[in-house]
């Protein structure tokens, strides 16, 4: 106990600021800020004390004491540096898992703003496009009701002129199609009669077999004909909204003239 009492006046004379000129144990490691920052651990000196009185005769109990205080404090140093030296480290390691999460969360910020930023200069882009369309295709709207009015009265003065176009000199009245459907009923019940009627001796119905022959070979072409009329009329419709295309986009052109044109089919992205 009493060399305990000892080690702890000593540590207290070590820590206090008023003993800097005496023998102390020198460190740059340790809790108070009573010691120089030239001092260093790994070097142990031993400072005279001057002292004005006469130095007392060296005891050998004494010395023995002194250097197991000396080992006594040196160890409390060196426990005392490696606890404040576990403590630095975790709260460095601390700081750095920190300073990372804060990088992280700066990085997935920076990357939103990023994102946000592309999106909103693009729905820029898009509504700047959709401006420029709006204002070029405003008067080709007004162009294309009155191109549908002009077609519509020429499709009617197409359909009542038709009978005066050239169809292979017979008129069909209505929809083809329909036309045709009912010309092939009633050829078949034109077949049927002549079938009833054919039946008994070959020799006596001949004249009637013949006319039936003849009926379904004109039966066939019509049929052919019919079909390829109805060809035509579509090809002949399908030219001529062609032709009334061509002829309103020619005028359109001209009236806005080569400049504009060139503006309209050729846009800068």
């Amino acid at each position: 106990s009493q060399q305990c009492r000892a080690a702890e006046s000593t540590v207290s004379r070590v820590t206090d600021p008023s003993l800097h000129g005496k023998s102390i144990l020198q460190s740059t490691f340790s809790d108070g800020h009573c010691f120089r920052p030239d001092f260093d651990i790994s070097v142990i000196k031993d400072k005279t004390v001057i002292e004005t009185a006469a130095e007392p005769d060296k005891n050998p109990e004494t010395e023995k004491q002194n250097v197991e205080m000396q080992t006594f404090l040196l160890a409390y140093l060196t426990a005392k540096m490696e606890n404040n030296t576990t403590k630095f480290k975790a709260e460095a390691e601390e700081r750095i898992f920190q300073g990372i999460q804060e990088e992280m969360r700066l990085h997935n910020e920076v990357k939103e703003k990023k994102r946000q930023y592309l999106l909103a200069e693009k729905r820029r882009l898009m509504n700047e496009m959709l401006d420029l369309q709006i204002e070029i295709l405003t008067p080709v709207a007004k162009a294309a009701k009155e191109f549908t009015n002009n077609y519509k009265g020429f499709a009617t003065a197409v359909d009542a002129t038709r009978h005066e176009l050239p169809i292979k000199n017979f008129y069909i009245n209505g929809d083809g199609r329909e036309f045709l459907d009912k010309a092939e009923a009633y050829l078949k019940e034109t077949e049927t009669l002549l079938l009833e009627c054919s039946q008994g001796d070959p020799m006596e119905n001949s004249t009637s077999l013949d006319c039936l022959r003849d009926m379904k070979i004109k039966s066939k072409e019509i049929s052919q004909q019919l079909s390829g009329t109805f060809s035509e009329l579509q090809e002949l419709s399908s030219l001529v909204c062609r032709h009334s295309v061509y002829s309103q986009q020619a005028m359109e052109e001209e009236q806005l003239g080569s400049s504009r044109t060139r503006e309209l089919f050729c846009l800068k992205h």
